[in-house]
């Protein structure tokens, strides 16, 4: 029998019920707010209203219906775990987990929600708003869709949860499939626009133009060194994997580094993102090119650069420090569509 029917004794001489629950290796506790008083004249109601909650949990149990999860833990706020994960989440995306935060906040519209509230409906719901509705674009709703869903997922290791409510819930967006690029990157003709427009900020425009030279992203970029850079060779970790990247660093790159420094010294003094933000979107739209184009879209330029120039796809990979080539088809996807584009764009002549 799964579940047992069993009671606590008092200091005060009476009994409190409880369930010892048994079920696929877990073991579990609940207590049902019944006791026996000394000479309680209830006593028989009291072991038959237990007994009917014992038979109801394993019906419960054999038909899969049993939650299995203590009453407490269902009526812990779900806001104010999640903020306690984001204390403790110490990964370099722990903005997006923030920011995810933010929107299902903004989203939920009041301050506390229980996790019994936390349905596959109410999951479907924001995730619709991050897509449609929350202003953001590319690939950062998935991205804040995937944070939302691994505090779901920690839930469930400590017990909160026994089911995740947003599983079977796939994230489609606005690109036509998981392995197209959805971020903008510059061609040719865009990097000699930028490289001979003013920037507000000439530490950021040397730092984003050898990002399009080299593939680093922000993260690299703010721990780059002096001592990591020799004999005309990069040498540097990811922040996302931890991979190596060891390459080659082209002329233009070479001559955006100046005089070097001390080894311990870092290469490029940026300001905050928000100022390096506002600085790269300013210079952007001065140089003429109507794009949305972040940071990181330096490195998309970077690899889309190496493939339109016969770059094969493994080289790629690992110019980028990627593990293996799962993420880096996406850039050669773009390339052989900017090719479609180009044939499509050929004029037309009379014959």
């Amino acid at each position: 029998m799964p579940v047992n029917l069993k009671w606590r004794p008092l200091k005060n001489g009476a009994k409190s019920a409880y369930l010892d629950i048994n079920h696929n290796g877990k073991r579990k506790y609940e207590f049902l707010n019944i006791r026996l008083l000394k000479n309680d004249p209830e006593k028989k109601e009291k072991k038959r209203l237990a007994d009917a909650i014992r038979a109801k949990r394993e019906l419960e149990l054999t038909t899969g219906e049993y939650n299995f999860t203590p009453t407490h833990k269902k009526k812990v706020d779900f806001i104010r775990y999640f903020e306690r994960y984001l204390s403790n989440y110490n990964k370099p995306d722990v903005r997006k987990v923030k920011y995810s935060l933010e929107k299902f906040k903004k989203y939920i519209g009041r301050d506390t929600v229980q996790f019994r509230e936390i349905t596959p409906l109410l999951c479907e719901g924001f995730m619709d708003y991050l897509k449609n509705k929350s202003g953001l674009t590319g690939a950062t709703p998935g991205d804040y869709w995937k944070k939302f869903k691994g505090v779901l997922k920690q839930a469930i290791k400590e017990d909160i949860i026994l089911r995740n409510p947003a599983d079977g819930l796939i994230f489609k967006g606005s690109a036509t499939g998981n392995n197209q690029l959805r971020k903008n990157v510059l061609t040719a003709d865009e990097l000699r626009a930028i490289a001979g427009a003013y920037c507000g900020n000439a530490e950021v425009k040397r730092a984003f133009l050898f990002a399009c030279y080299t593939g680093l992203g922000m993260a690299e970029m703010r721990k780059l060194t002096w001592g990591r850079i020799n004999n005309g060779k990069i040498k540097i970790f990811r922040e996302k994997n931890g991979e190596q990247i060891l390459n080659d660093l082209h002329p233009v790159a070479l001559k955006l580094l100046g005089e070097a420094g001390n080894p311990d010294e870092v290469v490029f003094s940026l300001p905050s993102d928000v100022a390096n933000s506002k600085d790269l979107k300013a210079w952007v739209k001065r140089a003429g090119i109507e794009k949305n184009i972040s940071f990181y879209c330096g490195r998309h330029t970077f690899a889309t650069q190496l493939l339109m120039n016969g770059a094969n796809l493994k080289t790629v990979a690992d110019c980028l420090g990627h593990a293996n080539t799962k993420h880096t088809i996406k850039y050669l996807n773009y390339v052989d569509a900017l090719k479609s584009e180009a044939i499509s764009n050929l004029p037309d002549i009379e014959i």
